[in-house]
């Protein structure tokens, strides 16, 4: 049986998750369950601890962030601190992990943070986040202009990228090449698949039943590996930087592919589904506010327009292809999977 803690890391937002759960398989492939001193720049978020323990990684964590220490710090060390000038000796910790930070940072300390966790590391850095370009400044604006349209306000890190900037793949391969090390590369999070997601997560609650949203996440996070997150251009990006030469891996030694057309297809469909239904429920809750009113013939005039709309809306969702086929892929996975007896 899943753990209710277990249960919320699943649930999460898979902009969040993904992070996570990518870090935490590439330190697991590359120290096991030995013991390790583990950096974390950045990183507030108790959620990366979560990552860690789902797994039991015997992991010495400690926690470097200019916030303010959180109330619950069971388990791990949190110091209170600059990240682009720490106090720690050379080499102080096997690995050291900075994610979705740099584009909270301003350009000219952009380099300062990146040379610093190389200098505390002994012989890994991971260095995730969205990085500069086209196409994702464009997918960070629509999702702060859909969150705004909903909350009233723009999203509190969307609107620090844009005042911070993103770091750019110039700046680390600058870094990199100063620091003369091998490293891997790789995205993650597929631009399309995150906006939506993304886009998904911000809905009000008062529009989008929660329940829904998380059952969606958890199906996203649970099969991420089949649902083609890691195909470019992704939002985030991973660099390895392998200070020890000796962990150097390429991507196929860390995660194993096994994509899935029917499970895409599924993603489309809950997603869809969920808007569709919530649309029903808002619906209902109309023409019962009519009806309470006294305004009976109006709401039944209300139902019957807006039932046809409905209707028509989920007539073509069914008659597309990707719905159709899902389908069938379900009905085919149905007859040749046996059903467990009781």
């Amino acid at each position: 049986m899943t753990s209710n803690k277990s249960e919320e890391y699943l649930q999460l937002n898979p902009d969040a998750f993904t992070r996570f759960f990518i870090c935490k398989e590439i330190l697991k492939k590359d120290f096991g369950k030995r013991q390790i001193e583990l950096l974390d720049v950045g990183g507030g978020s108790k959620y990366f601890r979560s990552a860690l323990t789902q797994d039991k990684l015997p992991y010495e964590l400690t926690v470097i962030d200019i916030l303010p220490p959180p109330k619950e710090r069971a388990g791990y060390t949190y110091i209170k601190g600059d990240a682009t000038k720490m106090e720690f000796m050379d080499n102080s910790f096997d690995a050291v992990v900075s994610m979705d930070v740099l584009e909270h940072v301003s350009d000219e300390k952009k380099p300062s943070l990146l040379q610093e966790c190389y200098r505390v590391a002994r012989d890994l850095v991971i260095i995730a986040g969205p990085f500069e370009s086209e196409e994702t400044t464009q997918a960070e604006t629509i999702a702060n202009d859909f969150f705004r349209s909903q909350h009233k306000r723009n999203h509190p890190w969307l609107i620090e990228h844009f005042e911070q900037n993103k770091p750019t793949s110039e700046l680390m391969e600058r870094e990199i090449k100063r620091f003369g090390c091998p490293h891997t590369h790789f995205e993650s999070n597929y631009l399309p698949a995150w906006l939506k997601l993304i886009m998904t997560n911000f809905v009000s609650e008062a529009l989008v039943d929660s329940t829904g949203v998380k059952a969606i996440n958890h199906f996203y996070n649970e099969n991420l590996l089949k649902l083609g997150d890691f195909t470019a251009p992704g939002y985030r990006h991973f660099y390895i930087l392998y200070k020890n030469s000796k962990l150097t891996k390429d991507f196929d030694q860390y995660f194993k592919l096994a994509l899935s057309t029917n499970h895409q297809l599924i993603l489309e469909q809950r997603v869809t589904e969920l808007f569709v239904d919530s649309a029903m429920l808002a619906l209902e809750a109309q023409i019962a506010a009519k009806i309470a009113a006294g305004e009976l013939t109006t709401a039944l005039e209300y139902a019957t327009q807006n039932a046809s709309e409905l209707r028509t809306a989920l007539q073509n969702i069914q008659n597309s292809k990707s719905y159709k086929l899902a389908r069938g892929l379900g009905n085919l996975r149905r007859k040749i999977v046996p059903k467990h007896k009781s």
